[in-house]
């Protein structure tokens, strides 16, 4: 699938250890708010916010999407916990004007707190991806070469790595409209 949009939305991270499903779980709520077929579902994300997403927190999502339409040149991707080593160095055989990442980040605040993040100014360490690859690396690199770039960060409650818990937290789940407030800001939908 090639990924020539101008504006690439990716959501990071592993649905199978609690938060760390939050930028799969985000993206795969845009894909469906948005009718967007240009990615992959992926079945176990769809199976979640189908049958077990909270429902209010559903409804509130759909009410801010409602009546909007996905600006041209916007592209959703599931990016999984491959994007630091799949997908990001694949901005060199595209122009992409503006990277959005979604994904947990560890910093000073209470789990479920929102916020987003310059990969130029984050300290190292603080974006490292649970599974032990660094992010903060390859998207400085992105960043510095004619790309915009802004992570949306989630405060995680928690990633119970190597034990499989499948779901967010209350906290993460209670973000999300807020993810979802943001992500439209950045990609331009009014």
């Amino acid at each position: 699938m090639p990924y020539d949009s101008e504006i690439i939305v990716i959501g990071c991270g592993n649905v199978l250890f609690k938060d760390d499903g939050y930028g799969p779980i985000v993206i795969n709520l845009l894909q469906k708010l948005f009718n967007d077929k240009n990615d992959y579902y992926d079945p176990a994300v769809t199976d979640y916010v189908d049958n077990e997403f909270d429902k209010d927190i559903l409804k509130e999502i759909q009410q801010k999407v409602e009546g909007k339409t996905l600006p041209d040149g916007v592209q959703f991707v599931d990016g999984g916990t491959a994007a630091p080593t799949n997908f990001f160095p694949l901005y060199s055989e595209y122009n992409w004007k503006k990277l959005v990442v979604v994904d947990v980040v560890e910093f000073n605040d209470e789990p479920g707190t929102v916020d987003t993040f310059d990969p130029s100014v984050m300290q190292q360490g603080k974006y490292d991806n649970p599974h032990g690859m660094t992010v903060e690396d390859p998207l400085r690199e992105i960043s510095e070469n004619k790309c915009e770039v802004v992570i949306v960060g989630c405060k995680p409650a928690e990633i119970p790595t190597p034990d499989i818990d499948m779901g967010l937290t209350e906290p993460v789940i209670k973000a999300i409209p807020k993810t979802i407030d943001i992500i439209l800001n950045e990609i331009g939908v009014k």
